[in-house]
């Protein structure tokens, strides 16, 4: 039978509102096909998700920031007492009262026989922490230090060794009147021994009263010391940026019979000039220790500025060069070797002299090498260094920042 009118145009209608519904309905099939794809997709990453794993590096720094942080009271002092001492190590106990209070007392033992025990305290810093003092007790003893001689020209093969032995007891203040400004001092009893070195050939074999100042001679003094600093660095232990600009002024007043009372300024500049994010940087530090006394008095030999060491004038072995004023120049290329070791280039050169006049550009003693420092974000760990000088070559294991 065939189809009436009205029928044709009902089944048309029909049709086009089924692709009407049809239409509309597509977009949001596949809006829902994408929405599973997307859970489907998270769900199966999700089955390769699991925690961050720290790598053996970061695992090691943690814990030894966390030691830092949190250090524990009974511990092994490792370092070292005295300049020439080598290597020295004793127990040590430490702890905390108040906010901000902390006490340290250690005992030391090192591979060249020297001795120490050392008590230090902290009080709690007050004036919304801007002022602060320490307290400190320490005794020392070297039965072998180095001497070659008074003078910018001595020989190496003039090297004696004296006994030298001291006690020191005082405190110190420091008021920090802006975020980089620091200004204090401090009084303290320090005595003084010395006497026949035990180690090689003795001081007196080669030297005489005539020729070295406090030759024999225990002075005791009473010693006041005055500072101020601009220090901008990151950190005083390890720093790429910043400086600190300094002046230490130290009255040796004499309390027992002699005339060896003096007086001592110490200068020192550093600077640090990052470059390319801090990858690399240029550090520089000038050092200028000047002595003065009165009519008739003189600077004890084993009080004298002095050049060489570990950190001054690298390379040539500690006490190397003493007089009544010493300066000195160092430069560094730094550059970033790894996340926590950095390498340097570095030159260092300095004199000493006996009158202020002679301190200038001539005649400098001169050393250069090459370095590797461990280190962490805000401290210096251990230095290892080759340096060459016009005595040879010299290898330096120092722990602690250079400068």
């Amino acid at each position: 039978m065939g189809m009436t009118r009205a029928g044709t145009i009902a089944a048309c209608l029909i049709l086009a509102i089924a692709l009407f519904v049809l239409a509309g309905s597509v977009p949001a099939f596949a809006q829902q096909t994408r929405e599973e794809e997307q859970a489907a997709a998270r769900a199966e990453k999700a089955k390769d998700l699991h925690p961050y794993v720290p790598t053996a590096t970061e695992r090691l720094i943690a814990r030894a920031e966390q030691a830092f942080m949190n250090p524990p009271p009974v511990y092994v002092f490792l370092g070292s007492i005295f300049r020439g001492g080598w290597l020295a190590a004793g127990p040590g106990y430490r702890g905390s009262f108040k906010e901000s209070g902390a006490f340290d007392m250690h005992a030391a033992w090192s591979l060249k026989n020297y001795k120490t025990a050392d008590v230090s305290v902290k009080l709690p810093r007050f004036a919304d922490g801007r002022f602060k003092v320490d307290a400190r007790a320490n005794w020392i003893d070297a039965p072998s230090v180095a001497f070659y001689g008074i003078g910018n020209d001595t020989r190496a093969a003039q090297k004696t060794s004296f006994l030298y032995r001291t006690t020191t007891a005082g405190f110190t203040g420091r008021f920090q009147p802006a975020p980089l400004v620091g200004i204090g001092g401090g009084v303290d009893a320090f005595l003084t021994d010395s006497g026949t070195g035990r180690r090689g050939t003795s001081i007196e074999n080669l030297f005489s009263a005539a020729s070295t100042p406090g030759f024999g001679s225990s002075p005791r003094y009473t010693r006041t010391r005055l500072f101020a600093e601009v220090d901008s660095r990151t950190s005083p232990g390890y720093t790429r940026t910043g400086g600190l600009y300094r002046l230490d002024w130290a009255d040796y007043h004499q309390t027992n019979n002699g005339a060896y009372g003096f007086r001592r300024l110490d200068a020192e500049a550093d600077h640090f000039i990052p470059l390319l994010r801090e990858n690399w940087v240029i550090a520089l530090r000038a050092l200028m220790s000047t002595t003065d006394v009165d009519p008739g008095h003189a600077v004890p030999y084993f009080l004298m500025p002095d050049l060489g060491g570990s950190s001054e004038l690298r390379g040539y072995p500690s006490w190397r060069f003493r007089d009544r004023h010493r300066l000195l120049f160092t430069g560094e290329y730094r550059w970033m070797a790894g996340q926590f070791i950095d390498m340097a280039l570095f030159l260092d050169a300095g004199k000493v002299a006996a009158t202020r006049s002679d301190i200038d550009l001539q005649d400098l003693r001169k050393t250069y090498g090459i370095g590797v420092r461990f280190h962490t974000p805000n401290a210096t760990a251990m230095r290892v260094e080759v340096a060459h000088t016009a005595e040879g070559l010299g290898i330096i294991v120092s722990f602690g920042q250079l400068f």
